[in-house]
């Protein structure tokens, strides 16, 4: 029996663990990977105290610090299962059942998918959602980022150190990206924008060979000759464990209050996966530490 359950292993869920641990909570966190959305940037330069670094460099840098806490891990392993069990919380991961009086849930986002027939037959053959993992497989070849905002810039400019041509592709008039980013892929030849675009079809045998979209008012099919399809439109939350457990918005978002609390009493959220507005990593950790606070004042309250 544990005090808490921690649910996750990105900046949310390691600034709970921190916390939690520094209260003297009997607390089990429990993640399949660490570092969530973090660990797929390959640059940051909006967390406090470093001017620059990539987003495996940080979630290195957020696990060290968790692990020279005192709390239980387990990494690696999946969730089956988030339930009540009377006014316990009740967690299946693997074979395994773990019992706390309270938890936290920061499981995050998934990347959004295109929606394509075949996306799901070319993942890992030519489609993938990581830059930071996957970009030095598509050296000297051509690849498409299907995406104009932050994420999907930044991917571009990840790729540049690897692809011979890297075609944007956004479905809006004109990039969301904020400037800073715009003004640095515009400085790099082999980066080109198309707008206004509509995916139409991903082709290839066994590997990606081509990515065919329309664009303008004319709508007329053209065909890129890509080896790579980088996919970067966003994310949604990832709430299906609890869906039936605690209330959601209609973006399928963990509703919680001011004190991170969600519908039911002794279950607390933070991060990417609730209804705050502006996900950011300095956000998600700081939404962490007031979960993991509000769950200890929970559980004090109990005595």
């Amino acid at each position: 029996m544990y005090d808490l359950i921690i649910i996750g292993g990105g900046p949310a869920a390691v600034s709970a663990g921190i916390y939690a641990a520094r209260k003297k909570l009997k607390t089990i966190l429990i993640t399949k990977a660490w570092g969530g959305q973090m660990a797929l940037a390959p640059e940051i330069e909006n967390y406090p105290g470093f001017e620059l670094i990539t987003g495996a460099e940080l979630v290195n840098k957020f696990t060290e610090h968790l692990k020279k806490n005192e709390l239980e891990i387990k990494e690696g392993v999946e969730i089956k299962d988030i339930k009540l069990n009377g006014n316990l919380v009740e967690v299946k991961a693997n074979s395994d059942i773990y019992q706390a009086k309270a938890a936290v849930i920061t499981t995050g986002r998934n990347p959004r998918k295109l929606g394509l027939a075949n996306e799901d037959k070319f993942i890992g053959k030519g489609i993938s959602y990581c830059s930071t993992c996957d970009a030095p497989l598509f050296r000297d070849k051509e690849v498409a980022v299907i995406g104009g905002g932050n994420m999907g810039l930044g991917t571009a400019l990840d790729l540049a150190t690897y692809a011979s041509k890297i075609y944007v592709l956004e479905y809006s008039p004109e990039l969301k990206a904020d400037k800073y980013f715009q003004d640095k892929i515009k400085k790099i030849d082999k980066i080109e924008v198309i707008t206004s675009v509509r995916i139409a079809e991903i082709k290839g045998n066994q590997f990606v060979n081509s990515l065919v979209y329309s664009n303008g008012t004319k709508g007329q099919n053209k065909e890129l000759p890509v080896q790579g399809i980088f996919i970067a439109i966003g994310s949604d939350a990832s709430s299906f464990l609890v869906k039936n457990v605690v209330k959601l918005n209609k973006e399928g978002e963990i509703k919680i209050n001011s004190r991170n609390r969600t519908s039911q009493p002794n279950i607390f959220a933070a991060g990417d996966v609730t209804d705050i507005s502006h996900k950011q990593i300095v956000i998600a950790a700081g939404e962490g530490a007031k979960a993991a606070l509000n769950a200890y004042d929970y559980l004090q309250n109990l005595k």
